[in-house]
């Protein structure tokens, strides 16, 4: 993977899940517009408790070994628990690496943004689309109440994701942290 190529995290804040179910289906189908490249895509809704919890998911890297952590190292980024559960299905390979380069390539204000926005409706949307920016993306959530991205990197991911498959302990304990 090139390392100049960016890597957007998207988040959004809806009403309802079928405005945010909406927008899922345009993200995803932008999947195919242009160069190839990588997106997972998730609606989170809210129990009668406020916690978030995954009502849908869908990946293009889910036959990939780290294919599971992009959207769950996200996740485990914006919101913890939710984060975790995803990851405790979809399986930990790969989600030291993304959480540790996602900690060190976004700036935590740029992630508390999101983090708010996926705690501030019924409903949200986060998204992770490898060679897009956000300011490409954030177009297709026009039904959103509200939303925000970050661009960053590929970088050395490839060597993080190495590393993490080399120590997958190492890497669960990052993504604890």
């Amino acid at each position: 993977m090139d390392p100049n190529a960016p890597i957007a995290l998207i988040g959004a804040s809806y009403l309802d899940s079928d405005t945010a179910a909406h927008d899922f289906t345009s993200v995803w189908a932008a999947r195919n517009d242009g160069a190839f490249h990588h997106t997972s895509v998730a609606v989170l809704t809210k129990d009668c408790d406020g916690r978030l919890h995954v009502e849908r998911y869908h990946s293009t890297a889910k036959h990939l070994e780290w294919g599971g952590a992009l959207i769950g190292a996200a996740l485990v980024v914006l919101a913890p628990t939710t984060g975790i559960q995803i990851l405790a299905g979809v399986g930990w390979s790969g989600a030291g690496a993304m959480v540790g380069h996602f900690r060190q390539h976004a700036g935590p204000e740029e992630l508390a943004a999101i983090a708010g926005l996926l705690e501030a409706g019924a409903s949200s949307l986060v998204a992770v689309v490898v060679n897009r920016q956000g300011r490409v993306m954030t177009p297709l959530l026009s039904h959103a109440e509200g939303c925000a991205s970050v661009d960053m990197p590929w970088g050395d991911l490839e060597e993080e994701l190495s590393a993490d498959f080399a120590h997958p302990s190492v890497g669960r304990a990052l993504v604890a942290v």
